[in-house]
């Protein structure tokens, strides 16, 4: 991310956070950046735009093993650290309902990330997936752990990180254990 990016999208947090979504817009977004307006549209098609790639760029830096099977739990922390600390920010769009809203990219993230953990899990352990199980656990786990996301980040008294951290690591935690162990007890692969 370069600077210009870095303060348009330091500006749109801040702006995002300060008014309802449907009163943001590029120029207020680019008065408080202190940029012309005109700049925004070097790097984004709208404030949608600009959503999608703050998660993207922002989690990308602050979850660095997330293709790696053995790193998960580190991964697992670093985003809800990432999500603890820009708590107001995500209240606010996590709420937003539309098709490129940053919910749905987050899902596709997760959904990726799990796809390359379950990836590198084979690997690891030995074991084989067949891709559409794989296709059907990417699918139910993002959508599992958007919607535990979006619980906490929205609730009124959330738990602690540490508690939600501890929540989602043993939910995840007793489902790769179950599947390398179903896997291994089968020694075939695992459902078509």
């Amino acid at each position: 991310m370069n600077r210009t990016q870095q303060k348009i999208c330091t500006a749109t947090k801040l702006v995002v956070v300060a008014h309802p979504f449907n009163q943001v817009n590029v120029s207020a977004i680019m008065a408080a950046a202190g940029l012309r307006r005109q700049t925004f549209y070097d790097y984004f098609r709208d404030k949608y735009d600009v959503l999608g790639f703050i998660y993207r760029e922002e989690v990308a830096a602050a979850a660095t093993y997330c293709r790696h099977y053995a790193y998960w739990p580190q991964t697992l922390r670093s985003m809800l650290r990432y999500f603890d600390a820009n708590r107001a920010f995500y209240q606010r769009v996590l709420t937003l309902d539309m098709q490129n809203a940053p919910a749905n990219v987050i899902q596709a993230h997760l959904r990726t990330t799990i796809g390359d953990v379950l990836a590198d899990m084979q690997s690891t352990e030995h074991i084989h997936l067949a891709p559409a199980y794989v296709q059907f656990i990417q699918s139910v786990q993002s959508v599992a752990l958007l919607a535990a996301l979006q619980e906490w980040i929205g609730a009124a008294e959330p738990v602690t990180l540490a508690v939600e951290n501890a929540r989602l690591y043993r939910y995840l935690q007793d489902g790769l254990n179950g599947l390398a162990h179903s896997a291994r007890a089968t020694r075939v692969t695992l459902i078509k």
